[in-house]
C-alpha cells in the first residue's frame, strides 16, 4: 500500500531513547542578521557558523540547507569530517527578534536575509533562536525512498541527513530523510541514524517514499553527545 504523501515536514519529536519521555531540551542561541544569512526553518536541524564565508563562529545557521550560511555543504551532504567541525546542536524550534522597523517579533522560520533593529533591553540586534538540544530526543522524519530492513539501526551507512529542497510554509520546513543523496563512507559521520518505523497511519510503507520513521542522532555528529 503506498503512502499517502511524500511531502516533507522536517523534524517532529517523538520520544526519547528507550522510550523515554520527550523533553526536547530547549535552549537559546543567538543568530547574526546579515543580509547573506541563509533562512532558517522550523524543524530543521541547525549547527554553529564556522569562520567561511559569512559565517561567525558560533552563530547559529540551518544545517539542512544545501548550503549553509558559512559557506560550507548541509542538507543531504553534510557530514562531521575535518571539513566541518560543527557538530549539529539540535533542532531549531522558532525565534525572536527585534525587526527593522522597532517591533518585537515571533517567527516560527527566519527568512533568508532577515535584518533586525536593536533590542533596547540587551542592547544588541541579534536574532534569539530557540533549539530542541536534547541528545536523546528521537524525531520522526519523512523517508524520501524506499527502505530496507538493512536501514535500520546500522553502522555502515552512519546514517542520513535532511535536505531542504524547498523555502518551506509558513516557516515551517519540507525537509525529508534524504536516503538516495548520500555516499556511503567510513569516514563521514552523517548525522542521523534511523531506529524504527514511526507507524503512522497511511504512512509505513516503507518499500516506497514518504514512509514516516524515528531518527536518533549518530553521536559523533551531535555537540552534546558524550
Amino acid at each position: 500500500m503506498a503512502n499517502a504523501q511524500t511531502a516533507g515536514y522536517g523534524c517532529r519529536q517523538t520520544m526519547a531513547v528507550g522510550n523515554t519521555p520527550a523533553t526536547g531540551g530547549q535552549s537559546e542561541f543567538l543568530v547574526q542578521p546579515l543580509a547573506t544569512n541563509v533562512a532558517i526553518l522550523k524543524g530543521d536541524p541547525v549547527a554553529n557558523q564556522t569562520a567561511q564565508g559569512n559565517g561567525t563562529v558560533g552563530f547559529v545557521q540551518d544545517a539542512a540547507q544545501g548550503t549553509m550560511t558559512d559557506g560550507r555543504p548541509g542538507g543531504a551532504v553534510w557530514a562531521n569530517t575535518t571539513a566541518n567541525t560543527n557538530r549539529v546542536l539540535g533542532v531549531f524550534n522558532g525565534a525572536t527578534f527585534v525587526d527593522a522597523n522597532g517591533k518585537p517579533s515571533w517567527t516560527n522560520g527566519l527568512n533568508a536575509g532577515q535584518l533586525t533593529s536593536v533590542d533596547y533591553n540587551t542592547g544588541s540586534a541579534n536574532i534569539t533562536a530557540f533549539v530542541n538540544t536534547n541528545p536523546a530526543q528521537e524525531y520522526t522524519v519523512r523517508a524520501d525512498a524506499a527502505l530496507t530492513n538493512a536501514s535500520f539501526n546500522t553502522v555502515a551507512t552512519f546514517g542520513f541527513n535532511l535536505n531542504n529542497v524547498g523555502a518551506g510554509v509558513s516557516g515551517q520546513s519540507d525537509s525529508t530523510l534524504d536516503l538516495s543523496g548520500v555516499a556511503v563512507t567510513g569516514v563521514a559521520q552523517y548525522m542521523w541514524k534511523i531506529v524504527r518505523s514511526a507507524n503512522v497511519e497511511n504512512q509505513k510503507d516503507v518499500t516506497v517514499a514518504g514512509a514516516d520513521v524515528v531518527v536518533a542522532y549518530n553521536q559523533a555528529a551531535n555537540a552534546f553527545s558524550a
